[in-house]
């Protein structure tokens, strides 16, 4: 008559859930950290800050998700910064360079009047010699 014993393993599942609770709040914690520090928020720094491997934040859904979309926000904001209109123009150097441009314009409008009209000088004596 053999007796089989039920495996204890509470504890042992217990101390499994905490190390993960305890690591994914590490994560947790360095994701704010970087974010509060401003600096780059990426899969190298973020594992370095929680010190946990890179292939465990790849493998966790969650985490990968807000990575991923911390560093496409960081992304999309270094592009608005490159994008955006220097604003070291003032109204009246915006003035200056229209003025510019207008006299610019008529100088060509100009010029184009008068090819026109030694166009037409020259289509008159070419119609004349046939």
């Amino acid at each position: 008559m053999s007796k089989t014993w039920e495996r204890n393993t509470a504890g042992l599942m217990a101390h499994a859930r905490s190390r993960k609770e305890a690591k994914r709040k590490r994560v947790e914690e360095a994701i704010t950290a970087l974010l509060r520090e401003h600096k780059a928020v990426n899969f190298n720094a973020v594992a370095t800050a929680a010190c946990v491997s890179k292939a465990y934040l790849y493998s966790q859904p969650h985490l990968r998700e807000r990575i991923d979309a911390l560093r496409q926000q960081e992304l999309e904001q270094k592009v608005r910064e490159r994008a955006a209109p220097s604003a070291g123009k003032t109204d009246a150097s915006k003035d200056l360079v229209i003025l510019a441009k207008d006299r610019c314009i008529k100088e060509l409008e100009a010029a184009n009047r008068e090819l026109q009209r030694q166009l037409k000088v020259a289509l008159g004596k070419a119609y004349d010699q046939l």
